[in-house]
């Protein structure tokens, strides 16, 4: 996920045509200049991360895999939905075995900046949208899915949260963490289209035009839980587990 200073600074700096595509072409412009000096200029400390092959597997997912069948299966199968060119997801368990992939919509732009500047991430983003992740992957492959700071990019953030869901195991987890409301933050310009929020523990989706409950959409197949985040201001966190039937 991107420091929410970086996330500002970008608005500003690329701000003109604020149609979705120009917010696509922002983001690619954003990270061939975030990591052209190693990420200096963006975050140190976030890109010497996500360059190592040590790159801690989080607590927070850990917990997830403990309650869910994948405890007592290696490897564990993780999906990080539009990952950027380097994943934030960790990928090194002492004693575990993680099987990471990576994907986002914009990977083809991402292999060009990654080989013009000579980088080499442990895990390698590869292209897919997370409207269209069955059309990649089998149904019920991954033991958590992860999307951070990214699903209020998409175009249709719905479909993102069924293909997620499908693609996720019995018993497993999809794992979203974003800021509330960035479409009214952010003016509805750019990837800025739809807003999320939390209800009652349920995950919102909306903008000026539709608004949808997640545990409505999901049903009985899903147990949905939403809450803010208590080390950052107006994020929210929301777990998702699919039943074993």
């Amino acid at each position: 996920m991107l420091p929410r200073i970086f996330q500002r600074l970008r608005h500003r700096l690329f701000g003109g045509d604020t149609s979705y595509d120009a917010g696509l072409e922002n983001e690619a412009l954003f990270w061939r200049k975030a990591l052209a000096d190693e990420g200096k200029r963006w975050s140190p400390e976030a890109f010497r991360q996500r360059m190592d092959p040590e790159f801690a597997f989080p607590p927070h997912l850990q917990e997830l895999v403990a309650a869910s069948p994948a405890a007592n299966r290696d490897p564990i199968q993780v999906l990080d939905v539009g990952a950027g060119p380097l994943t934030a997801v960790g990928f090194h368990w002492p004693g575990r075995q993680v099987d990471l992939s990576a994907v986002d919509p914009l990977a083809d732009v991402f292999d060009s900046i990654l080989d013009d500047l000579q980088l080499a991430p442990p895990t390698r983003t590869r292209k897919a949208a997370g409207e269209d992740l069955l059309s990649v992957f089998p149904a019920d492959s991954f033991d958590i899915v992860v999307c951070s700071n990214a699903l209020d990019h998409s175009r249709d953030p719905l479909q993102c949260v069924r293909q997620m869901f499908a693609v996720t195991r019995p018993g497993g987890w999809v794992f979203l963490w974003h800021y509330r409301n960035e479409a009214e933050e952010e003016g509805y310009a750019g990837l800025h289209q739809w807003n999320l929020d939390e209800s009652a523990g349920d995950m919102i989706l909306w903008n000026r035009k539709a608004r949808h409950s997640c545990r409505m959409e999901l049903g009985s197949q899903a147990v949905v839980d939403t809450r803010p985040d208590s080390q950052v201001s107006r994020a929210i966190v929301t777990r998702i587990q699919k039943q074993v039937v």
